[in-house]
């Protein structure tokens, strides 16, 4: 098997179409269709991030090196769920087709986690949009839950997911981060609602998985108008 026929194999196991796996690794559809029909060779950053995204190694996706079965390792008998642990759906292979969470390739390990908002947010459409693709809820409970946030005052804590393993919880976050003001990721032990609410910060918060959608964010500009008036009144 070659590199191309490598590329269609892990995406057609995880489920992907070719501009599904676009989308993941920053590349057209084309790109993709080029790759698998052996037209084009992606590069080596891109080669990293397919291997990143299909959880797979550079070893076999380069070489065709399995390392479990050169390694004798048993984890390959480990099968990751059918149902996303973000958003609830169905997936048919190791990426969630909806929300794009890569399912880990062994056990989950340690705690659970939740997830609460704490601030307001940036925009109410996209709000209720994200609840509905990362957390998997439905329309009218995205659009209750994003009321709830938007008419909150800041420092009133709305719990937006709980029971999540730790990359789960890093992946909401990382998506939820941008829209969702005053994100934090607590221990989730199974306690009541308005107990787990009371928890501070368990870790911290990921990078933004869209920091082209970051710009100077809510209170950047509350700091920008202030300092214009400032100037402003100066003169």
């Amino acid at each position: 098997m070659e590199l191309n026929e490598r590329i269609a194999s892990v995406r057609k196991a995880a489920g992907l179409t070719q501009e599904q796996l676009g989308e993941l690794v920053g590349v057209s559809r084309q790109a993709v269709s080029k790759w698998e029909s052996g037209q084009a060779v992606p590069d080596a950053l891109t080669i990293t991030a397919l291997c990143q995204k299909l959880h797979v190694s550079a070893d076999y996706l380069l070489l065709g090196v399995d390392p479990d079965t050169a390694s004798g390792s048993a984890a390959s008998a480990y099968t990751p769920p059918d149902t996303c642990p973000c958003c609830g759906r169905h997936v048919g292979g190791t990426i969630c087709p909806v929300c794009g969470y890569a399912l880990p390739t062994a056990p989950p390990r340690g705690p659970k986690y939740a997830i609460y908002s704490a601030g307001n947010i940036s925009k109410l459409s996209e709000a209720e949009s994200d609840l509905q693709k990362y957390c998997g809820y439905s329309e009218e409970y995205a659009k209750m839950l994003a009321g709830q946030c938007n008419g909150s005052n800041y420092g009133s804590r709305i719990l937006l997911r709980r029971d999540l393993p730790d990359s789960a919880a890093q992946y909401l976050a990382a998506n939820l981060r941008d829209t969702f003001f005053g994100l934090s990721i607590v221990l989730d032990e199974g306690e009541e609602e308005d107990k787990l609410l009371l928890k501070e910060s368990a870790m911290e918060l990921p990078p933004s998985a869209h920091p082209e959608k970051s710009g100077l964010g809510f209170w950047g500009v509350v700091a920008a108008v202030i300092v214009a008036l400032l100037i402003l009144s100066i003169f």
